[in-house]
């Protein structure tokens, strides 16, 4: 992919995603927050494209500092979270020990969204 196009789909996905942030209160309306963030960002945050979010690219835009604070607050969730997450789906011997898939995504948020529905 070149630079230039990289560049505007980064524009473009930092756009949409900053303009339609809209506070919330809940925690489960935080947690969805973070769900539409990681499935917006997966291709953004694999940045070998392996289909694994690894340990060391989170860290890698953690510290980016083009990384906006929120974007940072999310990742931290997800550093913080990741075993979990990663272990939510076994994909088998295949896997990248501790990398997150977006079934490992899909299946984590559907138990932890579950939880607030009680």
């Amino acid at each position: 992919m070149s630079e230039v196009k990289a560049e505007v789909e980064k524009d473009d996905f930092e756009k949409s995603w900053v303009s339609n942030y809209v506070p919330k209160d809940s925690a489960a309306d935080a947690i969805l927050q973070i769900k539409d963030y990681a499935y917006k960002a997966f291709d953004k945050l694999d940045s070998d494209g392996n289909g694994y979010i690894e340990k060391h690219e989170l860290e890698a835009h953690l510290k980016d500092e083009n990384t906006p604070a929120r974007e940072k607050s999310f990742i931290t969730f997800l550093l913080n979270n990741q075993q979990a997450i990663a272990d939510a789906v076994h994909e088998g011997s295949t896997s990248v020990k501790g990398g997150i898939t977006r079934l490992d995504l899909e299946a984590y948020f559907k138990l932890v969204l579950a939880m607030f529905k009680n």
